[in-house]
């Protein structure tokens, strides 16, 4: 198993570059985006 961790500043294209990573990735295996702004979405904005 691998993980890429996609860190950095607010606004600088994170959610861009995962998002361009994940369609390359599951052409070839099982893959999973987890966005924090999504994640936040779902179990609420006290997270930080």
């Amino acid at each position: 198993m691998k993980v890429y961790w996609i860190t950095g500043l607010s606004g600088v294209g994170k959610t861009t570059v995962a998002k361009m990573l994940y369609e390359n990735l599951k052409l070839n295996s099982a893959v999973v985006l987890l966005d924090g702004d999504i994640l936040r979405k779902v179990f609420g904005s006290d997270l930080g």
